[in-house]
């Protein structure tokens, strides 16, 4: 995870100082420790891993990932609780909403937040998959929508597909768009502000 978080960060250095600047130095173990026991869970090594490196982001800063803010572990608590409170044990995404291999209900407490949006969309590790999915796999879970899709089959193929993205030139950096956005977005944003 170390190698892959260096490619990230050697990418930002070039390409978006701003956002590396705003990633927060690694938690360490008993952070790491206190946050397993508040969700009553143990992460996945990969996982552990990458949050030694950065604990996530500062708040309201540039977004690493396209539209999301990268969660430190209190964060990932917050959100986790907030979904919490939400709970609705009627609830059932629509069977064309859900991925096979994900738990179909509104929130699950093995679902580990990582990234949040500002319409309350999460991406989390999924710690209990349904029949067919991956212990670790990472999913995207809708708060305004009955959606729960599988995004990655781990957390390092998720970081290492989104570096391996980088690197590509998949991604540019607009303060407009608040951060990294991918090139469909850059142009989109680049005519609106040209045009504006």
């Amino acid at each position: 995870m170390k190698i892959i978080w260096e490619r990230i960060d050697n990418w930002l250095a070039a390409n978006a100082p701003q956002v590396l600047k705003s990633l927060r130095p690694g938690a360490n173990d008993e952070e790491i420790d206190r946050a397993e026991v508040f969700l009553g869970v143990e992460f996945p090594e990969d996982f552990k891993l990458s949050y030694r490196v950065h604990n996530g982001q500062d708040e309201e800063s540039y977004s690493l990932f396209p539209n999301l803010e990268f969660l430190s572990l209190q964060s990932a608590i917050e959100i986790s609780e907030k979904w919490q409170d939400c709970s609705d044990d009627n609830f059932r995404c629509d069977c064309d909403n859900i991925f096979e291999g994900i738990w179909n209900g509104w929130w699950n407490p093995n679902w580990i937040p990582f990234t949040n949006e500002s319409n309350g969309a999460c991406e989390c590790v999924d710690l209990a998959p349904a029949a067919g999915g991956n212990v670790g796999q990472v999913i995207i879970v809708e708060w305004r929508e009955a959606t729960r899709g599988l995004i990655a089959p781990s957390f390092r193929v998720y970081l290492e597909t989104f570096a391996d993205a980088l690197e590509r030139g998949e991604y540019r950096f607009s303060e407009n768009g608040y951060g990294l956005v991918d090139l469909v977005d850059f142009e989109i944003l680049d005519r609106a502000v040209g045009n504006g």
